[in-house]
């Protein structure tokens, strides 16, 4: 492998933009239909009197995590003499298994970052507080799987985290120790956080904030309690847990859980209207659709950025612009899925990507798609396909989910909120089988 597709490669990796990659940052509001969120988010925060807990949706790979290490740079920085608040990110997947998430997973999860970002940018090293009392009676517990001798809060909560992530019989175990006693849990953290925001207020935050992300990324299944599915326990029943942290927070949700009927007890719960990342708009509406041209040329400038960051030309990369706009087109207006669009076309072929290696990537994407749809998704299919709408009931609200979820569909808000199927699919027939009795008239 050349240093040169080495680079290139390395250069669309499709993990979010954090700190120190801002410069990559193309900002796709215009194509979103100017949805603002991270100003809407930081403007909730900002403008608070107290604190808020808010829940922020979008397809997987709509760049949310992107527009929230953003909201942290806005919100580190003090605006016209304003206020400057310590932004604490935290990563789910680092410390969850996405699988199994509950209530006591998060807030170790939460206490555990907090206490590790204070230290390693504050110099600041939290007390347990009342978690010493909660620690000691889990030693008992777990006998001699966790040690926490010198109780470093970061360091101890680390080691629970790993330990009840990579094991589900000690992750039952903790939740049947700490189900009964999860008030006293939450004011352990909340003792903890009361501490951090102290000493963040000597050195001239005036608040802290917490970002929860990748939860939306957890996986949607009937929960064992019978109060749905995971999401909806976690988020719905959980909420008065969820929301009880004395500081700022913002979770990440599943885009399904906000089209349902939860969606009025969501809002009520979480701080009013749910901001949502739609897809990035990059051709217009069904059934008449067509390229929408600010769009390529917005998306065409994130390949561009990432171009430069490699000392690559356009021509190191595509054989044609027509090649380009065709893996753009492919994405679906998702930025992470150009990511790994472009990735996968590079493994398949050669430099620079031909448009075999497109075609290769459509099909495989397409007969991943077909192994996943059922019948019964066929209608809500074909209705997106013709109108670029959807009529939801309570009957078919949970193969809709799936098509949300599973990204067969898409959702766009320009002017008016719309939904296309995903690109790969735009060839396929979703028609109804034709019945033996309409075969034998022909």
């Amino acid at each position: 492998m050349s240093d040169k597709l080495r680079k290139i490669y390395a250069a669309f990796h499709p993990s979010p933009l954090g700190p120190g990659q801002q410069d990559l940052y193309v900002n796709l509001d215009s194509i979103r239909g100017d949805s603002g969120v991270v100003r809407e988010l930081e403007r909730k925060i900002r403008y608070a009197s107290q604190n808020t807990c808010q829940i922020l949706a979008g397809h997987k790979g709509s760049g949310k995590s992107t527009e929230l290490w953003k909201l942290r740079e806005q919100l580190e920085h003090t605006v016209d003499g304003g206020e400057k608040f310590f932004v604490v990110n935290v990563r789910a997947d680092e410390h969850m298994d996405r699988n199994d998430v509950d209530f006591p997973e998060v807030l170790i999860a939460l206490v555990r970052q907090l206490a590790t970002e204070l230290l390693n940018r504050e110099g600041v090293k939290l007390q347990p507080g009342y978690f010493k009392d909660r620690w000691d009676r889990l030693k008992k517990l777990l006998k001699s799987e966790v040690k926490f001798d010198k109780l470093d809060l970061s360091e101890g909560m680390g080691k629970l985290a790993v330990m009840i992530k990579d094991s589900p019989d000690s992750r039952l175990e903790v939740r049947k120790f700490l189900e009964p006693d999860t008030n006293n849990w939450l004011h352990a953290a909340n003792d903890v956080i009361g501490e951090a925001k102290k000493e963040l207020e000597q050195k001239g935050y005036k608040n802290l904030v917490i970002v929860m992300d990748d939860l939306d990324k957890i996986v949607t299944r009937p929960h064992e309690s019978g109060f749905g599915t995971t999401t909806e326990y976690l988020f719905v029943h959980r909420a008065s847990q969820l929301t009880e942290f004395d500081c700022h927070v913002v979770y990440t949700m599943p885009l399904e859980l906000v089209y349902s009927h939860h969606e009025q007890t969501l809002e009520d719960q979480y701080a009013g209207s749910i901001p949502v990342i739609p897809m990035a708009k990059i051709a217009t509406k069904p059934p008449k659709s067509k390229a929408y041209s600010k769009g390529l040329a917005l998306f065409r400038e994130i390949i561009a950025k990432r171009l430069a960051e490699a000392g690559a030309e356009h021509a190191d990369l595509f054989k044609s612009k027509k090649i380009e706009t065709d893996l753009i087109k492919l994405s679906g207006g998702q930025p992470t899925e150009l990511m790994t669009l472009i990735r996968e076309a590079i493994v398949s072929g050669d430099l620079p990507i031909e448009s075999a290696a497109v075609k290769r990537c459509q099909q495989d994407s397409e007969r991943t798609y077909r192994r996943m749809l059922r019948p019964d998704h066929r209608p809500i299919m074909q209705q997106v396909k013709k109108t670029g709408a959807f009529q939801r009931t309570l009957e078919n609200e949970s193969a809709f989910h799936e098509l949300l979820e599973s990204r067969a569909i898409l959702l766009y808000r320009n002017a008016e909120e719309w939904y296309a199927l995903h690109p790969v699919l735009e060839d396929v027939d979703f028609a109804p089988p034709r019945t033996d009795d309409a075969q034998a008239e022909d």
